[in-house]
């Protein structure tokens, strides 16, 4: 096989706009499959060729590497470079803005990269929060400037959503339009896109009757791999929306509720990762991580910033004593200090 194959499965799926999660469930297989075959640290077995292809949209040619990478592949990867490039955790307002600026002047000069049309639309929907007076107000003075980037990103994103025929990308889209309309408060458009999004409601989704479709088509040994995968796909939902339910009592309740409903959020996702396979550790980590800055808002805000530092000391011995990679620690203790400094917590 090309040596080329890790990276080329890595360019085809993020222009795709899949995760390795997504990716992974897409082929039945676990995100650690992907994960080696991204890092070349292992490869797909020659079976999965071919549905990996189709589900990534180019011929196995390309995804061997005997097909060049197209151009918007190459503008794709240079772009997103460029933006890792530029991310500060010590002044995130900052290079948020420097950032939408970038890609809308790149989704000028390349109309056709609905990825980077996407990821606009996504950094737009940040520069939206930071704008917003009711949260941070960080753009003070700056109203047309501001004004004109989210103008541009909804005009994109809208192109992106009525021209592209990417699902997810779509998807992605709808969903970070929605924050940008909610943070402008023009609640009904936000409302429009919101109704496009799929729900929880019906339970009618599609990894749950996933799993099914591989236990009739391969037995229960098949069915176990889609399992294994769907389980951290629920992690990512679950921690999504109790990450939110924590921010939120963490900044606007009073301090005793804050830390009531902030406490039960840690426990539901420590009672998740007790079975270690069912999660990434980075991903569960980051989750605690975030759990536990919320608490040391709460407490700051009730004056009692020594409270705070008791929170900050018992997440660090939990990092230390997890089950997780060196570099999986290291981010989740960036990511609480970042947080903190972002803030001006201490």
């Amino acid at each position: 096989m090309s040596t080329n194959l890790g990276k080329n499965i890595k360019t085809f799926r993020k222009n795709k706009g899949f995760t390795q999660e997504e990716l992974a469930g897409l082929l039945s297989v676990t995100p650690q499959a992907v994960s080696k075959w991204e890092s070349e640290s292992g490869y797909p077995d020659v079976s999965m060729i071919i549905p990996l292809a189709k589900v990534l949209g180019v011929s196995t040619d390309a995804l061997l590497g005997y097909d060049n990478i197209s151009e918007i592949e190459v503008q794709t990867a240079r772009i997103q470079e460029a933006v890792d490039a530029m991310k500060d955790d010590e002044d995130r307002a900052g290079s948020t803005l420097k950032i939408c600026e970038y890609l809308s002047a790149e989704t000028n000069l390349n109309p056709s990269n609905f990825e980077i049309i996407k990821d606009f639309a996504q950094e737009a929907a940040s520069l939206s929060m930071y704008a917003d007076p009711v949260l941070h107000n960080y753009y003070e003075g700056q109203d047309e400037r501001i004004d004109k980037i989210l103008k541009d990103a909804i005009r994109k994103g809208a192109y992106l959503i009525s021209h592209c025929g990417d699902k997810i990308l779509k998807e992605k889209t709808h969903y970070a339009l929605t924050w940008i309309y909610i943070h402008t408060k023009d609640f009904d458009n936000a409302r429009d896109h919101l109704g496009v999004l799929p729900s929880l409601k019906s339970s009618r989704i599609k990894e749950k009757i996933d799993m099914e479709l591989a236990f009739f088509e391969g037995g229960f040994e098949k069915m176990k791999g889609v399992i294994a995968v769907n389980e951290k796909l629920l992690f990512n939902v679950l921690s999504g929306i109790l990450y939110t339910i924590s921010l939120n009592c963490g900044w606007w309740s009073e301090k005793d509720d804050a830390l009531r409903i902030c406490n039960w959020c840690d426990d539901v996702i420590k009672a998740y990762g007790s079975r270690k396979e069912a999660v990434d550790m980075g991903d569960y980590l980051a989750f605690r991580s975030d759990v536990a800055f919320h608490k040391m808002v709460a407490f700051y805000k009730a004056g009692e910033g020594d409270k705070a530092e008791e929170v900050y000391a018992a997440l660090s011995e939990d990092i230390n004593r997890a089950d997780a990679t060196d570099d999986q620690k290291m981010a989740a203790r960036d990511r609480i200090d970042g947080n903190i400094t972002h803030h001006k917590l201490r």
